[in-house]
Order: structure tokens, then C-alpha cells, then sequence
């Protein structure tokens, strides 16, 4: 178990920094618009708008999305009469982020509503979220931009719907005069940094989470393959077990030669033991080592040098 875990922990170690690295370079941002595309903006949404009866559809990507959603547009005490989009340049301030509005801007046309009365508009998506808001713009007002304190009800399949209250003439009515028909223009809001925080979460600790997922596949599998070795060895074990040990055999008597009597054959045999170590075993031989000498030896060596000077040195007698 521990080699496993120590395995697992190496391969985690080799996985994070490769999975912070391609983390580091999802978060690279970008090169400007202006250097991609000397048009301007490459994610400005281009709507196309289809009509369903009294209501009118508007089918777009938005901003920081790669497929496409549907708006669906819908009145009420009056006539849903058309609606367009705006090019956000034409409403640009400096109090507005364009990030701001995923969606684009819309000109929402209303007719047949009675003088100075009021309408309401329906903006339905599965694209908002409960703290989408509608704003609006109207550069006839000292501050054209306003929050419009849209209703955001709740429906099935996450389906969002943004209700916005205006009224013929009034503060939001682009037209300024009560004359039945209402201009609305404005769109969806949704906060930047809440999306890109979130969108941050989800890439920074989705990676560790699938990481923490995959060390622990590592470490079941590993456990489950321990176990499949203990139950094989287990088996190994009980069918050992079970096989009957062999009996010791008892040893044999020694066999002795028919007819001769066992002090014969033991005297034979001694003979025999004796005239083999005769054939091998060379006579014993005197080796004298030449150099080799005791306290004895040079004694008597001393001896005989003694008496052959005596020898030699006798006294010689002349006849005259």
C-alpha cells in the first residue's frame, strides 16, 4: 500500500505543475481587438430576429460564449410591434462596461398602447441568470443610462424572464411623448467579474479536483489488486495444504553375500581395506633439507671440524 500511495504521489507530483502550466496559459490574456481585427469588435453580437405569433425571437452568440442562445421578446398592453438590435458604440459611456452586455442592446417597439398608459416588456432566456438586470438607455435624459428594476422570475429548465415596466412617455420611453407608441431601448446586464470569477473557479479547481479524482482511482485500483493477490495466495495456501504428505520410507537391511559367514566376510573385507592402503601409501622416505640445522647438528659439526684440524695441524717429525 505504501508503494502504491508513494507511486501515486510521484505521478501527482509530475501531473501539477503541467496542469498550473496550461492553467497559467488559458489565463494569458489576450492580444487587443484592434491588433486581431482593425474592425473593432470581434464579439459584438449579431442577432437575427424571427417572429412567432406576438412574440419575436432574437437568435445571437453573446459576448464570451462560443454558441448561440435565443431572447425571447413578448408585450403586454400593447402591440409588440418590432425589435432591433443597437450597436453598443452609439451608447457608449463611460459609467457602462461593454462586458457588461453579453447580449448586445435592443430597440423594442410598441404600438397600440393607450396615451400615456403603461406596458410591460418580457425578455425570456435560459441565457440570464437570477441577478441578470435590464438596463436602459435614453440619451434624452441628463443620465442616459438607468437600471430599470426589472422582475426576474424564476421558470422550469432554468428559464429566466426579465419583466420591465414602461410607460408611454415617461423616463424610459426613448421617444419622450406620449403618443401610444413606446420605444425601449436597452438589454440585459449581467456583472463581468462575477463571470470571469467564476469562470476562474471553475478552471483553477476543477484542475485539482480531477486530479484528487484520478489519485484516487490510482489508489483503489491499487488496493484492489493487493486483494486479488492475497485471495491468490490464500487458494495457493489451502491447496497446499490439503495434498497428503509422503510417508518416510524405512531403510533397507545391508545385504550380505549367501554362504559366507559374517566374520569371514569382515575379515575379507579388512584384507582387502589393508592391501589398498599398502598399494597407495608410498614407503616412508628420510628427506634431509639442505640449510636445515639445530643446536645438535652444529655441535657436531663443530666436533668433526675440530678433529680434523687436530688432524691436520699434528706435528710433523723430520729424519735429519
Amino acid at each position: 500500500m505504501r508503494t502504491i500511495r508513494s507511486q501515486s504521489f510521484h505521478w501527482l507530483s509530475r501531473l501539477v505543475p503541467a496542469a498550473a502550466f496550461l492553467a497559467f496559459l488559458a489565463f494569458l490574456p489576450g492580444e487587443p481587438a484592434a491588433k486581431i481585427n482593425v474592425s473593432g469588435d470581434i464579439e459584438k453580437p449579431v442577432p437575427t430576429f424571427t417572429r412567432e405569433g406576438a412574440v419575436i425571437a432574437a437568435k445571437l452568440i453573446p459576448r464570451a460564449k462560443s454558441t448561440s442562445v435565443i431572447l425571447r421578446f413578448k408585450a403586454a398592453g400593447g402591440k409588440l410591434a418590432s425589435v432591433a438590435g443597437v450597436d453598443f458604440n452609439k451608447a457608449a459611456r463611460p459609467e457602462v462596461d461593454v462586458k457588461n452586455f453579453k447580449s448586445a442592446l435592443f430597440a423594442i417597439v410598441l404600438e397600440a398602447v393607450p396615451r400615456g398608459g403603461e406596458a410591460r416588456v418580457s425578455v425570456i432566456s435560459d441565457f440570464f441568470t437570477r441577478s441578470t438586470a435590464f438596463y436602459v438607455f435614453n440619451d434624452r435624459l441628463p443620465a442616459p443610462w438607468s437600471d430599470s428594476r426589472a422582475e426576474n422570475i424564476s421558470h422550469p429548465d432554468r428559464v429566466q424572464e426579465l419583466v420591465v415596466a414602461v410607460q408611454d412617455g415617461g423616463p424610459r420611453d426613448s421617444d419622450g411623448t406620449a403618443n401610444g407608441k413606446i420605444t425601449l431601448v436597452g438589454g440585459p446586464r449581467d456583472s463581468f467579474w462575477g463571470y470571469a470569477l467564476g469562470t476562474l473557479f471553475i478552471r483553477f479547481f476543477g484542475i485539482f479536483i480531477v486530479l484528487s479524482i484520478l489519485m484516487i482511482g490510482m489508489i483503489l485500483s491499487g488496493v484492489f489488486f493487493q486483494y486479488l493477490d492475497r485471495r491468490k495466495a490464500r487458494r495457493e495456501a489451502a491447496a497446499a495444504a490439503s495434498e497428503p504428505a509422503p510417508e518416510a520410507a524405512e531403510p533397507a537391511a545391508p545385504e550380505t553375500a549367501p554362504g559366507i559367514p559374517e566374520t569371514d566376510a569382515a575379515a575379507i573385507a579388512a584384507a582387502l581395506h589393508l592391501h589398498s592402503l599398502a598399494c597407495r601409501t608410498p614407503p616412508p622416505t628420510l628427506t634431509l633439507t639442505p640449510g636445515h640445522s639445530d643446536a645438535w647438528t652444529h655441535d657436531g659439526l663443530n666436533r668433526m671440524m675440530t678433529d680434523r684440524l687436530d688432524t691436520y695441524n699434528r706435528t710433523l717429525h723430520r729424519k735429519d
